[in-house]
């Protein structure tokens, strides 16, 4: 490669610029690519090719699906239909996976014992177990949709709170509401090496503790930016602990022990989702920084075209 050029540019809508951008470089020759990393809320993986199994995981009828090695990831085949029309302006040659990012990121780490592999995106998470290079469990998260789903779970667990006397009607009489009484008070609403040598750790982020635990109560209340960060560690922590109890009580997965978990950190990763992981599952854990951009540019190269 002669040149590498980065541009970054808000949110996933097609803008001018964003095609004036591109377009810049396909004037330049008539041998380009464009690749788009997966973020469908649709995908996921299971640990077979047999399409016989497939109706475990998902509906065969309604996704795209790709073998791994014994393995096959997939995703919704309307999704595709609209990521071809969202980049029409410039047209998608390769939707890459991220399981597949996840896997070639790890290819070092993969090859050995049941070990837990985690990719954090700013967005989404996912959850897989690798065995001998071969996925034996995934699951994806996206982080908004838990959000949405966790604040209604909120809302629902007050509504017990709020009372209101109505007098056994069905519906409020407005006529009996005095308009000036109350009002003047509301607020505004607003593939593995040997893991006992500690050279094959090198490329790896080591993260001290030096403060124990934070108290978590109150958690969802605070506007504090580091609690902030403090909190989606934590919901982040709730989804991969989830995924591990799943991984271990659900029949069609072949569970191993668990004893160790690599993280893939696309985005910033405070030093608590290491520190849940290590002292409430008691997993040895290993941070290593991704440019997952740069992921998806080697998986375009390396494809044979």
């Amino acid at each position: 490669m002669k040149d590498t050029y980065f541009e970054t540019f808000n949110g996933r809508d097609v803008s001018e610029e964003m095609v004036s951008y591109i377009q810049s470089f396909i004037d330049e020759t008539p041998f380009y690519y464009i690749a788009l990393l997966d973020y469908s809320i649709s995908q996921g993986a299971m640990p077979s090719c047999d399409m016989n199994e497939f109706p475990k995981y998902s509906d065969l009828e309604t996704s795209q699906s790709i073998c791994h090695d014994d393995w096959n990831s997939f995703t919704s085949k309307v999704d595709i239909i609209n990521f071809e029309k969202k980049y029409a302006a410039f047209g998608l040659d390769f939707i890459f996976s991220p399981y597949t990012v996840l896997k070639n990121f790890f290819k070092d780490k993969i090859n050995g014992h049941a070990t837990l592999f985690i990719l954090v995106q700013e967005d989404s998470l996912i959850v897989t177990v690798f065995e001998n290079s071969v996925l034996k469990y995934s699951e994806y998260a996206n982080m908004r949709t838990e959000q949405l789903d966790e604040s209604l779970s909120m809302i629902d667990d007050n509504k017990e709170e709020l009372d209101f006397d109505l007098d056994d009607q069905n519906s409020v009489n407005l006529e009996d509401i005095d308009i000036d009484d109350g009002f003047g008070d509301i607020d505004d609403l607003n593939d593995i090496e040997d893991l006992d040598s500690i050279d094959d750790l090198e490329d790896f982020t080591e993260i001290k503790v030096e403060e124990p635990v934070r108290d978590i109560s109150g958690l969802f209340e605070s506007d504090n930016s580091s609690v902030a960060g403090f909190n989606e560690d934590y919901r982040r922590f709730s989804i991969i602990q989830s995924s591990l109890n799943q991984y271990y009580t659900d029949t069609k997965y072949e569970n191993k022990f668990i004893e160790s978990a690599y993280i893939a950190a696309a985005c910033n990763v405070e030093s608590d989702l290491k520190n849940y992981l290590e002292e409430e599952l008691f997993l040895k854990v290993y941070v290593r920084q991704m440019d997952i951009c740069q992921e998806v540019l080697d998986l375009a190269e390396g494809e044979k075209v």
